[in-house]
């Protein structure tokens, strides 16, 4: 490898034919080898490749052709002026990024990132998108690093994750289809006016009190316990309306926590200025403190309720928190997991930079007796809190419900790993193909387009939300009375309902899916 990279080193006069001056140094790592470049033939890379030269012909044969495509990936803007992404690069997950970027783009004497920073900073105050080569050429510095190898760590992780949702997609269309009919219980709905309560829970960790919306039908139902229902980061309670309706009608009263500090209202003021992105406190700290007031309150009757036993249920962040009340706390080595977990920049499991978080908040003692009688989540995580199998410690019958199009917490390398923690022969997994992340979120048309915080891409969105909202609560209604009845849900494999393919799966099927 030594000789290759001398015979490289001595070539490089007779492709680039430029001397080199040491503001503009960059040196490009890969494969053990080293090629001093300028700025400009930096960003010049992918017209050399169809040159003819010693040295390009020796590129080609020895497969380092995508060294020439480089200057395209450089380009593209990967931080804007913009929405949230100045005020994400300012918080602790942009640090963690840019401590992981640093390991790309090297800068003499500044292991974490600091320079980068200010450099990007300072851009973002001059223009509205800011790519990878206009950081490289504003750093000041005068030799810097780019290790390609690290950079193509970071692009495989998106084709591994690509590969393997393609073949999940595969299994799942050859598992054998299942005969029977896959709703065998029916609820009947209220065609009532359903009650409606705002009220206001003060708690000691909280300046103010926080809201929270009860949902119940006229006629009382004394065997029907009370659902929790927790929204993600930036949602909030109107996303989640259609769930408190259609269980509200069938007599589960409802209630909803609006998660004041890292809902949607917090994510508007920091969009306009007012407030910085919300940090480790509000993510989940004042989270898990707010569902023990709630549940204070509903063991305490303020709720008017015939019990104080509970259903917990949560969309992503909301369903982390579920799980993470009722489960075992994070261990010391997550910070240890972290650290590997994160060389990716984590851009093909989001969920990554939240769980990492965990490790700085001091988790409060759960004064609460009583278990949740079952949990419901939509688009889990909590992979690397619980690595391993029945490590959460929670024995409560539990749904978790996800699409083979969610990009933020794919289904094999984040949700299924959530479900080998539980323990519980209930246990059931709602696979619904084409739904993602953002299919339980239900958004009103007119306030949509008034409000660019909800123009989500539509790559992003996947199958249309409302059936796949209108197919989950079919899962839930039959989840919940199955369990109510002490009845084992049945597998259902290869099955369809309004136009959706779906999949309702126990842990061995989960299993025999997820093996490579």
């Amino acid at each position: 490898m030594k000789y290759i990279f001398i015979i490289f080193f001595s070539f490089c006069g007779l492709f680039f034919n430029n001397g080199l001056k040491a503001a503009e140094k960059i040196n490009i790592k890969f494969e053990e080898m080293e090629i001093p470049l300028t700025i400009e033939q930096l960003s010049k890379l992918e017209k050399y490749k169809d040159d003819s030269t010693e040295l390009i012909d020796w590129l080609k044969n020895n497969g380092f052709i995508k060294v020439f495509e480089l200057s395209r990936f450089l380009e593209f803007p990967v931080f804007k002026e913009e929405g949230l992404n100045r005020e994400i690069l300012r918080s602790w997950i942009g640090r963690k990024i840019l401590t992981e970027l640093s390991k790309s783009i090297k800068v003499p004497n500044d292991n974490n990132g600091t320079e980068i920073y200010n450099t990007i900073e300072n851009l973002l105050d001059q223009k509205k998108e800011v790519s990878t080569l206009d950081i490289i050429k504003a750093l000041p510095s005068e030799e810097i690093s780019l290790d390609i190898d690290n950079l193509i760590l970071i692009i495989s992780s998106w084709k591994n994750e690509l590969s393997m949702q393609q073949d999940l997609l595969s299994k799942l269309n050859q598992l054998e289809r299942t005969k029977q009919n896959a709703f065998k219980n029916t609820e009947k709905k209220s065609t009532k006016d359903l009650i409606k309560i705002e009220k206001k829970i003060y708690a000691p960790h909280r300046v103010k009190p926080f809201e929270i919306e009860i949902w119940k039908s006229n006629k009382i139902s004394f065997d029907k316990e009370l659902i929790i229902f927790m929204p993600g980061l930036g949602g909030e309670i109107n996303n989640f309306k259609w769930i408190g309706n259609e269980l509200a009608r069938r007599g589960w009263p409802i209630l909803f926590i609006d998660h004041r500090g890292s809902n949607l209202e917090s994510f508007i003021e920091v969009l306009d200025g007012k407030e910085t992105i919300p940090g480790s406190a509000e993510f989940f700290l004042y989270r898990i403190k707010d569902l023990e007031a709630v549940l204070k309150a509903h063991e305490n009757g303020e709720f008017g309720l015939s019990n104080n036993s509970y259903i917990l249920m949560g969309h992503s962040l909301g369903a982390l928190i579920a799980l993470l009340y009722e489960g075992k706390k994070p261990t010391d080595q997550l910070e240890e997991k972290c650290d590997s977990a994160l060389k990716d920049f984590a851009v093909t499991n989001l969920s990554k930079l939240l769980q990492c978080q965990l490790s700085e908040i001091p988790f409060p003692k759960k004064n609460n007796t009583n278990k949740a009688s079952a949990i419901v989540g939509f688009n889990s995580f909590g992979s690397l809190v619980w690595p391993k199998e029945n490590s959460t410690g929670i024995k409560a019958p539990t749904l978790l419900i996800g699409g083979t199009y969610d990009l933020i917490t794919p289904l094999m390398n984040e949700q299924f790993k959530v479900f080998y923690a539980l323990d519980n022969p209930s246990n059931r997994f709602l696979i619904i193909e084409g739904a993602s992340h953002f299919s339980p979120i239900r958004i009103n048309k007119s306030y949509e387009e008034n409000n660019d915080l909800f123009k989500i891409s539509k790559s992003f969105i996947g199958s249309e939300p409302i059936l796949v909202q209108d197919l989950s609560t079919k899962f839930i209604v039959e989840f919940l009375k199955n369990i109510k009845d002490q009845k084992i849900p049945n597998v259902v494999k290869n099955q369809r309902d309004l136009g959706l393919d779906f999949h309702l799966l126990d842990l061995e099927t989960i299993k025999e899916i997820s093996k490579n």
